[in-house]
């Protein structure tokens, strides 16, 4: 009975151990296609891509599917495993990195309805106006992702988008030393 005990004791370790190495992998395969989708999207709004509605789209459905409460429940536990850059602090400010990771995923969504809305270019209602860069811009106060989207030009939903991820990673990730 003893020897059952202390086998299965050590081996609660390394199941947690290895629960939190495939979290941390599946965070890390999620960052890694949602910045290959925002390059796509960029690609096409700068024109060094040609505009491909259905390009477009599938490179915000596929951000979408990795934000909101997916993105948020694989930082529920094990936020400091092996291998990850993500900052524990995620836990004491969990109310702002799950608002965030909501907010990765409106944006991504009015991207993938501007898509729809606008099969053959990238037209004019897709691309942002003067003044709009003053709302969330640089030095200004963010934008609330929770106000309709819908309404704002793609670029701005865009470059909206990048600004939660920059956001997200000051807040949240730690930092190379």
């Amino acid at each position: 009975m003893l020897l059952v005990v202390g086998a299965f004791a050590t081996t609660i370790p390394a199941v947690t151990q290895s629960i939190a190495t495939d979290n941390v992998a599946q965070r890390q395969d999620g960052m890694k296609a949602m910045a290959a989708a925002a390059k796509t999207i960029d690609g096409m709004f700068k024109g060094s891509s040609v505009y491909d509605a259905n390009a477009f789209k599938a490179a915000a459905e596929t951000i979408r599917s990795h934000a909101g409460e997916k993105l948020s429940s694989l930082f529920d536990r094990s936020i400091a495993a092996p291998g990850s850059k993500a900052s524990v602090n995620i836990e004491a400010e969990r109310q702002s990195f799950d608002k965030l990771a909501a907010d990765l995923g409106v944006y991504a969504s009015a991207l993938a309805a501007a898509a729809e809305r606008y099969p053959d270019v990238i037209s004019p209602q897709m691309r942002m106006q003067s003044g709009d860069a003053m709302i969330g811009g640089l030095l200004a106060r963010k934008a609330k992702a929770d106000r309709d989207v819908r309404s704002i030009p793609a670029e701005h939903a865009f470059h909206l988008m990048l600004q939660t991820c920059t956001s997200c990673h000051a807040q949240f990730r730690v930092r190379a030393e």
